[in-house]
């Protein structure tokens, strides 16, 4: 018998349902209290009081998150469960797609829009669920509730001090969201499923004056016109149009009066590819741009920061298999799909998966009725919480089936 049908004999998922209104409550005080990378502390001690209720043991790694666990190594392998923790700095709307929102951020101009809420909640909700069974559990899970995802970079404290203190991991798992799939649907696949990142942090500099005499300036701004065509085009130019690629200018700064032309213009560009050889694509085009652009307006340019990608996130197909089948075991068949494509977005897991066998569910959250199914990163984003219970449950029964897979 599976640790999970011995620990829930009425069904993991209706233990999951069981813990439902916990589990809202617990996203509804993470979303009213939303704060940005590097700035988690209310969140950090939200947690060590939550983990210290549910008796299991943590470690605050400094600049990085907190690491808790369940079970012990000497009875088996290890397995790591993460959430992120950080929000946006984004001034969230009052409604979702549909309606007034059930809940709204309490920070001004911090926001979870990307459902960071969400994968705290769910995994607190599975640690709450297994902690009573800490003695039995056929191993250790480690929980990472992980700061800083939205670009801060501060996985990478987390990746040291597992070195440094010679942590095993044996496989890895994470939940995300995704707002183009049905609420009550998971997507667990090998393979792609999201892209990896690249960017640019650029200024622009020429020379300042009146806007009534443009010819005794040097304005950047008719540089930079000129440039985005130039990174618009690499797209078509340069790539093959069965790969998939994107580009955006997130960030734009120039001006601040009608009347005065900006000696500089400081913008971010940023890509998101699978291929890696797009990636270098795209930094050799841009500097190429930069050199040739620049030097035809008489500008010059600061490459102020290169964000090196992040790989893509792959699911490992053996780790993809055991949560297939946890799904169907514990929460239903009719729960389980394949997703239409990889997301274009990113996230730092992908380092995790690069180290252990890693799988990263796809949870749907649309719901047309509801309002929830905006874009990840809008100011309209907002999630069906009915679909909290999936991820709970499909969380929980994957940490116990891999566990219970060395026995095998």
């Amino acid at each position: 018998m599976k640790p999970a049908e011995r620990f829930f004999p009425n069904g993991l998922f209706q233990r999951a349902l069981e813990l439902q209104d916990w589990c809202v409550e617990t996203r509804r005080h993470l979303h009213r209290h939303p704060e940005r990378s590097g700035q988690e502390f209310e969140t950090l001690a939200y947690l060590r009081g939550l983990l210290d209720e549910f008796g299991a043991p943590w470690i605050e790694v400094e600049d990085g998150g907190i690491l808790a666990l369940l079970g012990d190594e000497r009875r088996g392998k290890t397995v790591l469960l993460r959430a992120d923790i950080d929000a946006l700095p984004i001034s969230e709307n009052p409604r979702n797609l549909k309606r007034e929102r059930e809940v709204i951020s309490e920070n001004p101009g911090i926001q979870h829009a990307c459902g960071h809420d969400a994968h705290t909640a769910m995994l607190l909700a599975a640690a709450k669920l297994l902690a009573p069974f800490n003695d039995e559990i056929p191993g250790r899970i480690i929980l990472l509730f992980q700061r800083g995802e939205e670009g801060n970079g501060n996985l990478r404290e987390i990746l040291k001090y597992v070195d440094a203190k010679h942590i095993h991991i044996d496989g890895a798992h994470a939940i995300h969201v995704r707002p183009d799939l049905l609420a009550g649907k998971i997507a667990s696949v090998a393979g792609a499923v999201m892209a990896s990142p690249a960017a640019f942090d650029i200024t622009i500099t020429g020379s300042g004056g009146h806007g009534s005499r443009p010819d005794l300036a040097n304005n950047p701004l008719d540089c930079w016109a000129a440039l985005y065509q130039g990174f618009k085009d690499i797209r078509l130019k340069h790539t093959s149009p069965f790969e998939p690629f994107t580009l955006a200018v997130g960030k734009l700064d120039y001006g601040a009066q009608a009347n005065v032309i900006s000696p500089a213009l400081h913008f971010v560009l940023s890509v998101r590819f699978y291929n890696e050889d797009c990636g270098e694509i795209f930094h050799d085009e841009v500097l190429r741009l930069l050199e040739g652009i620049t030097k035809a307006y008489h500008c010059a340019y600061t490459v102020n920061r290169f964000l090196v990608a992040l790989p893509p996130i792959k699911n490992d197909a053996a780790a993809a298999a055991i949560s297939q089948n946890a799904i169907r075991s514990y929460i239903g068949e009719e729960h389980l799909i394949n997703a239409h494509e990889p997301m274009m977005c990113s996230d730092d897991f992908a380092l995790i998966g690069k180290r252990y066998p890693a799988v990263m569910l796809q949870l749907g959250i649309r719901n047309e009725e509801k309002g929830s199914g905006a874009e990840l990163h809008s100011d309209l984003f907002d999630i069906d919480e009915a679909a909290l219970p999936l991820g709970i449950a499909a969380t929980a029964g994957f940490a116990l089936d891999f566990l219970a897979s060395a026995d095998e």
